[in-house]
């Protein structure tokens, strides 16, 4: 029975330390000590040119450590001289629709009435998460 216990918290602890992969793809020059964070484009309020981008794979089960993402993020924006680093996340419809329907037959004196409603809407989708590294003008 120990023996499962220690299985158990070994697993346990080497998924508390999985590190975080993080990819980058873009440009690198002089290195830089300042980073700048943001979450909402509209809160940039200088002039910036996008150049590379982030991104975090999710470890084993499926999820993200986004404050690890945040440090690795930073660091390799210092590292490729980038002045801030931009946090977006898009909505991204799944392609097709998704038809429903709703009738109903009557009939009222000697006629049949049918009334029928009909709404469309895309499937589903999911929020596609990038990070960008930016450099002031």
């Amino acid at each position: 029975m120990k023996k499962i216990y220690i299985a158990i918290l070994s697993l346990s602890l080497l998924s508390a330390c999985t590190p975080v992969r993080f990819s980058y793809v873009g440009s690198s020059s002089t290195p830089t000590q300042k980073v700048d964070v943001f979450v909402e484009e509209n809160a940039i309020k200088r002039n910036y040119v996008v150049v590379g981008k982030g991104y975090a794979q999710p470890n084993w089960r499926g999820e993200y450590d986004q404050e690890k993402i945040l440090a690795k993020a930073i660091e390799k924006a210092r590292k490729n001289g980038a002045d801030a680093v931009f946090f977006r996340e898009t909505w991204m419809p799944a392609s097709g629709t998704t038809i429903h329907t709703n009738s109903r037959a009557d009939s009222s004196g000697k006629s049949l009435i049918t009334q029928s409603n009909s709404t469309i809407g895309p499937v589903s989708g999911y929020f596609h998460k990038e990070i960008l590294f930016l450099r002031y003008n």
